[in-house]
This record gives structure tokens, C-alpha cells and sequence, in this order.
């Protein structure tokens, strides 16, 4: 199986506007995973803006198909520039469609970069840029004796929330960042005398 790493994505869908001249910019970003998933997101924000005169749009999915449309722009002017906020960012599983509705007044091949680049920024940025990681799934068996010892080791580790489970024994499901869980494992067989029952459940994404 692949190893696991952490990257970068948009926290959740967004839209920001900007306006240019009298034109309109509406940024709309989606976190995507796939190329199917983009291309259903880019469809949609399109039907729900038929009477614009672009839908320019850019993705990076995060198996790194990368696809961008200039819509009838000039070549070069917003379709790539929209690609380049993703990855200046360094950003995958997003996608970022920008809407314009021309105001009449003629921006240039200059005036068109900055102004896609400036809405497709302000879309990102109203998304949130999250790291994704590898957590793992551990179980800590322990004695009632030994639980409290254990809960009071485990809220000065930082971690994310943890659940217990009272039955005949006291079980802890931790999620941990994966690099951290040697030093985890470690610590609860030290102070327990290696007493702990520890299993691993498995691996998972997670912010």
C-alpha cells in the first residue's frame, strides 16, 4: 500500500466576488477528489450562471489531473492564471471556477491576468487552505487501576479527541498523527509497565 502523506486542499466550498471595471468576477472553489468530481462541479457552477459571458476554470485533483479553460478569453489570460493560484498555493483536490459578466469596458491581456488571478485568489482564500495528514488509529487497553494515569499522559500529548470505553477494562481509541506514534506507543508502555493492551486499528486522512 502507498505511504500516506500530508498535502494541502481547500477547507470547504466558497465563493468571493470582485469587480473590474464593471465587470464582475464570481469565484467559485470546490475541494474535488477526482477528475470526474471536477468536471461535475465546473457543469454545475456553469448552469447556474448560463447568461455569463465566461466560465473560465482551473483544477488540480488529488491525483494531480490538472485541467484549465480560458472560456473565449484570450489565450493565457485566465485560464492558467486561475491554474497558477492552485499551485502557488500548493494545493490539490481543488477546483476554481471564475464567472464574469463583461461591464462593458475592454480590460486587455494585462487587465484580464490581474483581474482572474485577483478573483481566483479572494475564492481561495474565502475556502480556507487546510494540511490533510495520515493519523493512526490506536486502541490503549489498561487496567481501571492504570486508566487514570494513562488519560492524565494522554491530555498533555496534544491530541485530537479521544474516546473511552469502560467495560471489564478501560479502553482509550486515540487518533494520532502518524509521526507521532512511536513516541505515543512509547510513552503508554512506559507507564504502564508495558502493562497496556495497544492495537493498532488502522490508518486514515484527516485535518
Amino acid at each position: 500500500m502507498a505511504e500516506l502523506k500530508p498535502y494541502k486542499t481547500v477547507a470547504r466550498p466558497a465563493q468571493a466576488e470582485y469587480v473590474e471595471k464593471k465587470s464582475r468576477f464570481i469565484a467559485t472553489v470546490s475541494p474535488v477528489a477526482d477528475d470526474d468530481e471536477a468536471r461535475a462541479f465546473v457543469a454545475e457552477v456553469k448552469k447556474r450562471y448560463p447568461d455569463a459571458r465566461h466560465n473560465v476554470y482551473a483544477y488540480l485533483t488529488l491525483d494531480g489531473m490538472t485541467r484549465y479553460s480560458d472560456d473565449g478569453e484570450p489565450k493565457g489570460t485566465a485560464g492558467m492564471p486561475v491554474l497558477e493560484v492552485i499551485r502557488k498555493q500548493q494545493i490539490v483536490g481543488c477546483a476554481v471556477v471564475v464567472t464574469r459578466y463583461f461591464g462593458g469596458i475592454l480590460l486587455g491581456a494585462a487587465g484580464l491576468l490581474r483581474a482572474y488571478t485577483k478573483a481566483a485568489s479572494d475564492g481561495v482564500e474565502a475556502a480556507g487552505v487546510v494540511t490533510v495528514r495520515p493519523y493512526t488509529g490506536i486502541d490503549v487497553t489498561v487496567s481501571f487501576s492504570d486508566a487514570e494515569r494513562v488519560k492524565y499522559e494522554l491530555s498533555r500529548m496534544d491530541l485530537p479527541e479521544f474516546k473511552t470505553e469502560y467495560l471489564d477494562a478501560v479502553t482509550f481509541k486515540l487518533l494520532v498523527p502518524a509521526e507521532k506514534t512511536d513516541d505515543v506507543v512509547s510513552r503508554i508502555t512506559k507507564i504502564t509497565a508495558a502493562k497496556a493492551k495497544i492495537s493498532v486499528t488502522g490508518t486514515q486522512m484527516g485535518v
